[in-house]
């Protein structure tokens, strides 16, 4: 593939955000845009610099929709470790499962002498985000390789190429180095599969549904009537919805779980439909909603709980609760800003095949006095 394919993907992809609902309704930020693309277009040659200049393009509107993806294969290479994010306010860098004799819940210190919280720092550049939760979220959780922490693609551009990286784990107290090999990806970073995305538990006098992708199909409505009717007959006093592992999907859940609180009316987002070219209202977050409440409810102590991942319809879920009194929300910040874009028009550059994605909507949270937000920050840290 030649320098002018480069470039003509880049000229597609330039296209494509010229539609983005911040161009739309600010000329100062077109003419920003302008200029990066006619300053960087020049300097794309090989694979490596194109993708350098359609990651600083899309991250210019620090929108976590507006975003390239690469997605791994079985002949990309990375470090196969399996992380989280832990501790007590979540801000330590946790190995998920034991990577040969390190310990599961080890902690992850450095990378080739650089602490974590420094990469975190450089990756922010090259991971269209919110706010820095969501740079988090997707270091560990997205399985494309220009997003994954432990990536050979993002590994070469902070340290250069090696066939093995040193990474620093703190264990039992101690700090203990290891030269881990650069193996091929196997799909350890893969999705949550949507059969399962949504269980629940009773625990004494609670009860949790986790929902980790927003699916509002007949699975999930009788799953809420089931619920309602167990707390119903059961004595259960807490319902706790956790949204800590899901990343979005569609948004019609959020009425649909309302119907089984005892709120009677309450307010939701505001959606500014793009997609036009201009301007279209489809929601105002004035209007006031009736609530279509159910027979049996959920308890009236509701907590929901979310976390850097909670993004997307399900960061709009725990704000739409939030901003309406439903519930208290706890966990750790989200990585979703409250106001938002999203609706993204997904699309692919005709020469590379690089997958991408355009907002074409503006999401404003009910409560205009948190407008300012730059996450949703929980209320407490309640562990449940």
């Amino acid at each position: 593939m030649g320098k002018n394919d480069y470039q003509e993907d880049l000229e597609y992809l330039y296209s494509a955000l010229l539609k983005h609902p911040v161009i739309i309704v600010d000329e100062k930020k077109k003419t920003e845009l302008e200029t990066l693309y006619l300053t960087k277009q020049e300097t794309v040659c090989d694979y490596d610099s194109f993708i350098d200049v359609a990651t600083e393009l899309t991250s210019f509107f620090q929108d976590g929709h507006t975003n390239i993806e690469i997605p791994y294969t079985s002949t990309d290479l990375c470090l196969h470790m399996k992380c989280c994010w832990g501790g007590e306010n979540g801000e330590e860098l946790i190995l998920e499962k034991a990577y040969e004799d390190i310990q599961e819940h080890s902690r992850i210190m450095c990378v080739e002498g650089r602490t974590v919280e420094e990469i975190v720092v450089v990756l922010a550049e090259r991971i269209p985000h919110e706010n820095l939760y969501l740079v988090k979220s997707r270091m560990v959780q997205y399985p494309y390789q220009n997003y994954h922490i432990f990536s050979e693609m993002n590994l070469k551009r902070l340290f250069g190429y090696k066939e093995s990286y040193t990474v620093t784990f703190a264990v039992d107290g101690k700090l203990i180095k290891k030269d881990i090999l650069l193996m091929p990806y196997d799909g350890f970073l893969e999705f949550i599969p949507d059969d399962e995305f949504l269980t629940y538990k009773i625990v004494g006098d609670t009860a949790i549904m986790h929902l980790n992708t927003c699916i509002c199909n007949e699975e999930y409505k009788r799953t809420l009537r089931e619920l309602a009717y167990i707390c119903n007959t059961q004595n259960i006093n807490t319902f706790v919805l956790d949204l800590s592992e899901n990343m979005g999907g569609d948004s019609s859940v959020i009425d649909e779980f309302i119907k089984y609180t005892s709120i009677k009316k309450y307010c939701r987002y505001e959606m500014v439909d793009f997609s036009s070219g201009e301007a279209r209202k489809i929601t105002s977050r004035e209007a006031v909603v009736e609530n279509q409440q159910t027979d049996f409810l959920l308890p009236e102590e509701i907590y929901c709980k979310v976390s850097y991942n909670t993004f997307s319809s399900a960061r709009t879920f725990a704000v739409t609760l939030k901003d309406n009194g439903i519930a208290t929300i706890c966990g750790t910040p989200t990585g979703g800003k409250p106001n938002s874009y999203g609706m993204p028009k997904k699309m692919t550059m005709p020469k590379t095949n690089t997958r991408f994605r355009v907002s074409r909507a503006n999401f404003l949270r009910p409560d205009t006095s948190g407008d300012d937000e730059i996450t949703l920050m929980p209320e407490i840290h309640r562990n449940l």
